[in-house]
């Protein structure tokens, strides 16, 4: 019986800690290598600010950077899958394993001109020199796609690069370039920078060009959006601008491998907007953070996990592994109903054992009986200690319960009785008295 019921306690430990050791499983920190860069950019700065609010929460969300030169890198450190998410520029080497998780900021494309340059409309700009802040050739493609649309020739506008914003409107202040390209966040520090150098160099508040046709251009290029720029949005007075306009725009997304699981993905993107109010005091960037267009047309695609999230259809910790528990208690049932059985049958088999012992005894009683001499007696009392010895044994190791012992006690009792009766009897009658070598 003990033996019984320390299989069947082993058992319910088996079962529990099969339990545990699937919800620690489940419950692990997971880490999603980010790649983004390069060091010391805006996006930089926010991925590092999420990523130590992750490990300062002690979520189960956790983000490992993955440092690299720009936005190009990024995109290839995702598609070679050495990165599960990636920070990229919509219109810059788009890796065609990602997948938008969420829009980290709009770069709204302006062209600013001084106060009296007589540029209103794009197609002014004909034969004029243009500066370039933070030139690059994604820039440079972005210029070009809105030349192209108004039909003006690339080499019809001599393009100026300028390393900093102050030395652009410097530029521009003395002539030397007729208007500033400038492509940034609203909330970033480079389009901020160039509205108040233009601002303090000119005296006056910059002129905006702006690009009625953006949703034209947008359409011809998805990789484009058109962006309205409201009146006064980089503040001042009198406002800047004066009147809000459109213009194109590039996005940078953050993208996940099409290949990271749908929970994980979700769940970051709940915490993403969960942090955002926090980060947002460390990096105003944060603020711009939104929600991708999820309709299935979309030709930039949203990772199923993000738009699970986005649509309020994400599983909870039970559904997800819901299956998994009830795997367990099955298993652990069926277990538990084999050891069931194997305790059954070891039960019946010592029960049997048990029934040939008493059956023992009642030969010895029926052997006693007819016993014809003295050493036969002897034997039998030999074998009535023999089982007496075992029954003992059984008891010790918890095998016989009460009952038993009962049974065997009566029949030892009646075993003896027998002997001693039929010892007199052939005491009295002049049996032969033989008595059994020891």
């Amino acid at each position: 019986m003990r033996r019984t019921l320390f299989i069947l306690l082993a058992a319910g430990l088996a079962a529990v800690a099969a339990g545990v050791g699937l919800y620690h499983w489940a419950t692990l920190p997971t880490t999603l290598r980010v790649a983004v860069g390069p060091v010391g950019s805006e996006d930089t700065r926010l991925v590092v600010a999420a990523a130590q609010y992750l490990a300062r929460e002690r979520v189960g969300t956790r983000l490992k950077i993955v440092l690299t030169d720009g936005l190009s890198a990024s995109a290839a450190a995702l598609e070679d899958g050495k990165a599960d998410l990636a920070v990229v520029r919509s219109d810059i080497d788009l890796p065609s394993k990602g997948q938008t998780v969420a829009i980290l900021h709009r770069n709204p494309a302006l062209l600013l001109t001084r106060e009296g340059s007589g540029i209103a409309r794009v197609s002014d700009l004909r034969g004029r020199a243009v500066a370039m802040t933070r030139a690059n050739p994604a820039n440079e493609r972005l210029f070009g796609a809105i030349l192209a649309h108004y039909e003006i020739p690339a080499d019809a506008i001599r393009l100026v690069p300028y390393a900093t914003s102050a030395e652009a409107a410097e530029a521009l202040r003395e002539g030397r370039v007729d208007a500033i390209f400038a492509v940034g966040a609203l909330t970033g520090r480079s389009l901020n920078d160039v509205v108040t150098a233009v601002s303090r160099a000119t005296g006056a508040p910059p002129g905006f060009v702006p690009l009625p046709e953006a949703e034209a251009i947008a359409q011809r290029a998805p990789a484009y959006q058109s962006f309205e720029v409201v009146r006064g949005a980089f503040g001042g007075t009198p406002p800047r601008p004066a009147d809000g306009f459109n213009t194109v725009s590039v996005t940078h997304r953050l993208l996940a491998h099409a290949e990271t699981g749908d929970a994980e993905i979700a769940e970051f993107t709940r915490l993403l907007f969960v942090m955002r109010p926090v980060l947002s005091a460390e990096v105003p960037l944060a603020n711009r953070i939104e929600e991708p267009d999820t309709a299935k047309g979309s030709s930039l695609p949203v990772h199923p996990g993000a738009a699970a999230y986005y649509d309020g259809e994400t599983l909870s910790f039970f559904e997800r592994y819901g299956d998994w528990f009830y795997l367990v208690v099955m298993v652990a049932g069926l277990g538990g109903s084999a050891v069931a059985g194997l305790v059954g049958r070891a039960a019946n088999r010592t029960r049997t054992r048990t029934m040939g012992l008493l059956g023992d005894l009642l030969a010895i009683v029926h052997g006693a009986r007819v016993a014809g001499s003295e050493a036969d007696l002897d034997r039998l009392d030999r074998d009535a200690d023999g089982i007496l010895v075992q029954a003992l044994t059984r008891a010790g190791e918890g095998v016989l319960d009460e009952g038993s012992l009962v049974a065997f006690q009566l029949g030892l009792d009646q075993a003896r009785r027998a002997i001693a009766e039929r010892r007199r009897w052939l005491e009295e009658h002049g049996a032969p008295v033989m008595r059994a070598a020891e």
